[in-house]
Order: C-alpha cells, then structure tokens, then sequence
C-alpha cells in the first residue's frame, strides 16, 4: 500500500480550456485543492471562504470556486480551494463521490464504483 497520485485536469467553467495538475488522492480531504495561481489563470476567482482543519488541528480559512474537472474520464462541477504556495495539490472526497470513483489502496489507482441509496 502507499499513496495514490492521479492526474486530473482543471477547467473553467465554460469548459474552454483545461489544464493537467497531478494530484495525491486524499480520501480524509473534504475538496480538492490545485494552486490557485492555476485557477486565476482559468479566469476564476474565489467565491467564498470556508474554514478547514489540518492535519495538526489548526484551522484556516480557505478559498473556494467551483469549477469543471475531469477525473478518469469524467466532467463535472466540484468545489476546488485555491492552494497556497508549497500547499499539497489534492483530489479530495466530494470530488471522488462526485465522479463515482474509489481509491484502490493495492493498485494505487483510481476505480468506479456505484451510488449508496437507502
């Protein structure tokens, strides 16, 4: 077992232009987060703040947009945090539920999976 990196590609909402960033999957991160210096060139700006805890228990503010990605194949809207300077790039657990994919800790790959409905 070890950690899982993909490479998954950042759009803008129009889905005119996309741009490949490879990512850790981090199942215990709530949203994915690619440099912000990326997104702003997509012409996207922050539209809200949100507080996250870290690893370590602190907590900061972070900014969010939604944006299209595309993930194994897969495009759709998710929220995605403008990363700092030397800030891990991260595909996070919205955007995994999103996209029906699971991570395969063995394979170190991403795979489908199916929706839970009660």
């Amino acid at each position: 077992m070890g950690i899982t990196y993909v490479t998954i590609e950042i759009g803008d909402m129009r889905g005119e232009q996309f741009h490949p960033v490879e990512v850790m999957v981090d199942t215990g991160a709530t949203f994915t987060t690619v440099p912000g210096n990326l997104l702003r060139s997509l012409g996207l700006a922050p539209q809200r703040s949100e507080p996250a805890r870290l690893a370590d228990g602190s907590i900061i503010n972070d900014e969010i947009c939604d944006t299209l990605i595309r993930v194994e194949g897969k495009t759709f809207i998710t929220p995605v945090t403008f990363g700092r300077e030397n800030e891990p790039n991260l595909l996070g657990v919205v955007a995994l539920e999103t996209a029906l994919l699971a991570v395969d800790p063995l394979e170190q790959r991403l795979v489908p999976t199916t929706a839970w409905k009660a």
